[in-house]
């Protein structure tokens, strides 16, 4: 392991590891560790811009041999419009409910831990125990929110980790029911996600990586109004 350094964080570099988008390629990341919890929404919100991702405590973004094909993706809300099939979605789903919830119930890991076997089967996630979800979902150091969708018998049916920035919120992690193929629940929750934003004259919110060869990333280049960063620069996407 390596240490870089910035005008304003220690970043360390990690080994090479089997790369989690695009079989048969090795990954290797740039790392911050987020130290003090009275500077985390400075940090957190500063490096999300630039690109990178949280993971538990601590900040990272892909810095691969030969491959760039990690792109930090946001969908700019001033710019957003709802398509047709946007407001079909949420008319179609206007019978749930989106709403704040940051305490911890078994629900929410089971459904994780079903969503995970159903849809990403092959995935780092799959693994996760209970303690290491409450961890991840639960206890980081950086101001986050947690929405729950719950349908009209408050049975849970999906739940996004946002973090608290500056200007606005970076999707962490979010899941729902497999089972409810016809409903789009995870276009769903980030369409809630947007009118949220939008309500709060919040200007973006942050998707993460877009990998153009993972089948499940391409769903954030669907969205009106998406930015992809390249060359240190937030680009519309052509």
């Amino acid at each position: 392991m390596g240490t870089l350094k910035n005008n304003n964080f220690l970043l360390k570099s990690s080994v090479e590891f089997p790369c989690s988008y695009i079989k048969g390629n090795t990954e290797r990341r740039v790392f911050v560790n987020i130290a003090y919890p009275e500077q985390e929404t400075e940090i957190v919100s500063t490096l999300t811009s630039k690109g990178f991702r949280r993971n538990y405590n601590h900040m990272y973004i892909p810095m691969c041999k030969n491959c760039n094909s990690c792109v930090p993706s946001r969908i700019n809300i001033d710019r957003f419009t709802f398509s047709k099939s946007n407001k079909r979605n949420l008319n179609d789903n206007k019978d749930l409910h989106f709403v704040k919830n940051q305490s911890y119930n078994k629900n929410r890991f089971k459904l994780f831990r079903n969503y995970c076997e159903k849809r990403h089967s092959n995935g780092q996630m799959k693994s996760m125990n209970e303690n290491e979800f409450i961890n991840f979902f639960h206890k980081s150091l950086n101001k986050t929110t947690i929405y729950d969708l719950l349908d009209k018998n408050k049975k849970l049916l999906g739940s996004i980790l946002l973090d608290n920035l500056d200007e606005g919120f970076s999707a962490v992690y979010s899941f729902f029911d497999p089972s409810q193929k016809k409903r789009g629940l995870g276009n769903n929750i980030i369409l809630q996600t947007i009118s949220m934003l939008k309500a709060q004259n919040k200007p973006y919110l942050y998707l993460g990586f877009w990998v153009k060869e993972s089948n499940n990333m391409n769903y954030k280049s669907s969205f009106d109004s998406v930015q992809f960063l390249k060359n240190d620069k937030w680009e519309f996407k052509s």
